[in-house]
């Protein structure tokens, strides 16, 4: 009989006092100092204006209450809509955010972050960021950014079936017409003449494009100090946070390749051979000049123009280190007929040798 109670479907059956063990008021139960009382306080001062924009009809459920439950639950590290539905239903630090409301499904939380959450997300973030500056809980003068490198689920050969590219090239074509209509009505900007785009037009279109992102100013405040890992060295980085008086420490790319003694007696690297600043020259190994022969340039996706200035040996032929200076295997021109080149982007490596010797003097020595 034990037995069968205890596997009843019932299980309040013999619970009759159930309710009474527990309080009936959650405020009793968190503590006046949990995370969750934060979070909610705070984003009870936010301005969610842009967040409502997104609603044509409220339901009893208000989007302040959604992202309450959407925040605190990044900040515990969980991000699937599923298991916030059960938080909801289970955890009374997400009931104490719900304030009596039903627990919302996972339809309801995935549908607020993609279709609400997402576009005005980041100027919610720049919003969080302002508070703290007003509160003097961040001062504004350094931010340190880190980037993270994720492996894909791709190859490539995913993407080379003739059937699937005639698919997606028409998928493509639609939404890229639909886009460049979009583009026309928002910023008033001719792109289409006769069902042609030309890129003279969508060159303009770009300009616009970025000078609306250059008009951002989201912030109430800009980073002084701005601190990333090598993921975030490039020429155009340097010399944007430059023209925007912005003191940067990048870890260069190769920081710690270049400690190690196979880098450092590698005779063919740049940063092992003289170089005469006056007449701008290298000297190699074994003392030959490798001088100016052209200018190159590229162009970045963003539309950043580098200069590369390359340098070629004034003669290899019977050099005893070509060998080990030249080491580009998968080159089909014998080694016996090669020539030296380096590569160099002068504007790169100055900021480069700049931000090291910033971070070096910090440590109380500096480089040449």
């Amino acid at each position: 009989m034990l037995l069968h109670n205890k596997l009843q479907k019932d299980y309040t059956l013999n619970q009759s006092g159930y309710q009474l063990k527990l309080p009936l008021e959650l405020e009793t139960i968190i503590p006046k100092n949990d995370s969750v009382r934060l979070l909610s306080q705070f984003v009870e001062e936010m301005d969610l204006t842009d967040l409502y924009s997104t609603y044509d009809r409220i339901n009893s459920l208000s989007p302040r209450t959604l992202l309450k439950i959407v925040l605190y639950s990044y900040m515990n590290g969980d991000y699937s809509s599923r298991s916030m539905e059960l938080n909801c239903k289970r955890d009374i630090n997400f009931m104490f955010l719900l304030e009596g409301h039903s627990a919302p499904d996972h339809a309801t939380l995935a549908r607020f972050r993609s279709i609400h959450f997402a576009p005005c997300s980041k100027r919610i973030l720049a919003e969080v960021s302002n508070i703290l500056f007003d509160l003097g809980e961040i001062s504004g003068e350094t931010i340190f950014i880190d980037g993270t490198k994720i492996e894909a689920n791709a190859n490539k050969y995913t993407f080379v079936w003739k059937k699937a590219v005639t698919k997606n090239q028409a998928k493509l074509l639609i939404k890229l017409a639909d886009f460049v209509a979009e583009c026309e009505q928002l910023y008033d900007i001719k792109i289409v003449y006769g069902n042609v785009i030309k890129i003279k037009h969508l060159k303009r279109l770009r300009k616009k494009l970025y000078a609306l992102k250059d008009a951002e100013h989201n912030l109430k405040f800009k980073y002084k100090n701005i601190t990333a890992d090598a993921g975030y060295e490039s020429e155009e980085n340097y010399l944007f946070l430059e023209a925007n008086n912005q003191i940067v420490f990048i870890k260069p790319a190769n920081y710690e390749i270049s400690k190690t003694r196979k880098y450092k007696n590698d005779i063919g690297k740049i940063e092992n051979m003289e170089y005469d600043k006056i007449s701008d020259f290298y000297t190699c190994k074994n003392n030959r000049k490798l001088t100016v022969s052209h200018i190159r340039h590229n162009k970045t996706k963003t539309g950043y123009v580098s200069e590369k200035t390359i340098y070629t040996c004034e003669n290899c032929s019977d050099c005893p280190y070509k060998s080990d200076c030249i080491k580009d295997n998968n080159c089909k021109t014998p080694l016996g007929e090669r020539t030296k080149v380096l590569q160099v982007a002068k504007t790169f490596i100055k900021h480069r040798k700049e931000d090291l010797n910033e971070s070096y003097q910090m440590k109380g020595y500096c480089i040449g």
